[in-house]
């Protein structure tokens, strides 16, 4: 009888977390091909994020900083131009909204 149980409350947990599961989104065709045409170089990442040469940039100014610190630290050093152009121009991008 125990085993039963155990089916039963297994197979609700499993479809529950099957229902929550989000489906996966699609762009709109009309919204997809606007961002295709000025997407960034190939050295930054997509969704926002900063290139891998970037944040070794920062990680060699800034250290183990984190948060408020983090952002003051990069920022200080935007002000210094001692970030290259191109790690200039994706930090200074404001942060898409979510």
């Amino acid at each position: 009888m125990k085993r039963i149980s155990f089916a039963l409350l297994a197979s609700v947990a499993v479809a529950g977390y099957v229902y929550a599961q989000a489906p996966p989104q699609t762009p709109a065709p009309a919204a997809a091909a606007a961002p295709a045409a000025a997407a960034p170089a190939p050295a930054a990442s997509s969704g926002g994020s900063v290139s891998h040469a970037c944040k070794e940039q920062v990680k060699s100014l800034c250290g183990r900083a984190h948060g408020d610190e983090m952002q003051s630290c990069v920022k200080s050093n935007i002000d210094m131009n001692k970030f290259s152009a191109d790690c200039k121009a994706e930090l200074s991008k404001p942060k898409p909204a979510t």
